[in-house]
């Protein structure tokens, strides 16, 4: 019997204990911090959980060239195709994102509790505080048990109050690994000198993030005016990219609201209605009264990102260097570790959900080779 320690009742975590819990020889144990499992999954995608992308690619995630090559390996269908076979019914929308039939995400998190083996136990409410290794087995904390594998799929410190984030990847640290700082990622931006007035007012726009002079990226979506910043899809991608910046001083946004009808003359507009309450919402248009903007060019000037706790995913966590094509740890055979604690991280729209299931999958079928 193969006995196999999974650390994080998350995501891949979850999808691993799931896909482990067919194989007959295996025994596993799942450790969770929380009282329950899958508390970040229920609320994934506005509670719809976004579970894929059926257009997945390398460059929408930090780590292009990684992806790249891991995506020849393990596409969306593979994880699909997975959940199929576990009784999820999925539905796509038109912009590729994949959602269980029901839109609702304890419907997931359903699938991946039920019908599980008597071979697969969880032990919840307890913090995994150290990992020794010794004679070839692995041990948790002050437990006698001993494994053969460990998987590490603790997650990152993303949407936790400064309180619950304290320790939490203290067991992996002492493993001194290569490692980047988790910082704030799909997360708003606090913006200089904000225009307070807009609170609460939502625009779509054509974005685009700059440095200096220079086009970072820009997305066409909705934007949501916060009282001290901006937010929505839209925003959060921008974060991602704002992330990949080796500094990230001088950088803005420009909002083009006439993105969709470039001969819209404001000036003869203005002159024939004397306003522009048809054409802007109505918080923009009191502030074009007070102080006249670009229509097609609405500066914002970046302050910060908004805290850890506001941010649906991290970037940074351990170097992809450290891993194997199978996530085992080059350094530690027989360790694993996949999803969000590793240093890759997507936009919006179901990728880094995927990235969390196909890793687990990835290192599920690599310690259950010829079993």
């Amino acid at each position: 019997m193969k006995n196999i320690a999974i650390i994080g009742a998350g995501s891949a975590g979850l999808f691993a204990a799931k896909l482990l819990s067919s194989y007959e020889d295996v025994k596993v144990t799942v450790f969770e911090k929380a009282k329950n499992p899958g508390t970040k999954l229920r609320a994934s995608g506005g509670g719809k959980a976004n579970i894929l992308n059926a257009n997945v690619k390398g460059d929408c995630y930090n780590n292009h060239r990684f992806m790249d090559a891991f995506l020849q390996r393990t596409g969306y269908q593979t994880i699909y195709n997975e959940f199929s076979r576990m009784g999820l019914r999925m539905t796509v929308d038109d912009e590729n994102r994949v959602y269980p039939a029901t839109l609702f995400s304890k419907t997931v998190l359903d699938v991946l509790l039920s019908n599980l083996s008597s071979r697969v136990s969880f032990r919840c409410e307890c913090t995994v505080k150290k990992l020794v290794h010794c004679e070839g087995k692995w041990y948790v904390n002050e437990f006698p048990e001993a494994y053969d594998n460990v998987l590490m799929a603790s997650g990152s410190p993303a949407n936790m109050i400064a309180a619950n984030r304290k320790g939490i990847a203290d067991y992996w640290k002492a493993l001194h690994l290569d490692d980047k700082p988790f910082e704030p990622s799909l997360v708003g931006f606090k913006i200089k000198d904000y225009p307070k007035e807009l609170y609460g007012c939502r625009a779509k726009a054509e974005v685009s993030l700059y440095q200096e002079s220079t086009l970072v990226w820009k997305e066409i979506g909705e934007v949501m005016f916060k009282e001290d910043g901006v937010s929505g899809i839209v925003v959060m991608n921008l974060s991602s990219r704002y992330n990949q910046l080796k500094n990230r001083k001088k950088c803005r946004f420009s909002l083009n609201f006439l993105y969709d009808d470039e001969a819209f003359d404001v000036k003869a507009h203005l002159s024939r209605f004397h306003d522009l309450a048809g054409v802007l919402h109505p918080k923009l248009n009191k502030l074009y009264q007070r102080k006249p903007f670009d229509l097609r060019n609405f500066t914002l000037a970046i302050d910060s990102l908004y805290d850890m706790e506001f941010a649906q995913v991290c970037a940074g966590g351990i170097s992809v260097d450290e891993v194997t094509d199978t996530f085992e740890l080059k350094k530690y055979p027989g360790l694993y570790a996949v999803g969000e604690m590793l240093d890759i991280d997507g936009v919006c729209g179901g990728y880094n959900l995927f990235f969390a299931f196909a890793s687990a999958y990835e290192a599920v079928k690599a310690m259950t080779h010829g079993h």
